[in-house]
């Protein structure tokens, strides 16, 4: 996991970055002094998607803006986020595209697995 965090902190796009499972944070690349914002997005995202889940929506991406920062939470299967923290005036559009194709090679690094 944490391999993926390198693919997914991208210069003017996303900052720092961390998987959720379920409440915990299983992968991190967030910095000591942005520890705070983990923190919210771990408290924050676990608790939109739980619910989410319970009420059987489509939602599967969520942001909160914190200053001059952006809390966006991907979810990209059951129990599993991905939460990205990048300048509160990044694109949205753009942050969306990178975490697409990250998920992409997320797909291709787990088939490869399975078929080794």
């Amino acid at each position: 996991m944490n391999e993926l965090l390198g693919t997914v902190d991208k210069e003017n796009i996303v900052e720092s970055s961390c998987f959720l499972e379920g409440k915990e944070v299983t992968a991190s690349s967030f910095s000591k002094a942005n520890r705070h914002y983990e923190t919210v997005a771990r408290q924050t995202f676990s608790y939109i998607f739980l619910n989410v889940g319970k009420h059987k929506s489509k939602h599967n991406e969520a942001h909160l803006e914190i200053g001059d920062k952006r809390l966006s939470g991907f979810l990209l299967k059951a129990n599993r986020v991905l939460v990205c923290l990048s300048a509160k005036d990044t694109n949205i559009v753009d942050v969306r595209a990178h975490v697409q194709q990250v998920q992409r090679l997320m797909l291709k690094a787990e088939v490869d697995r399975m078929l080794a």
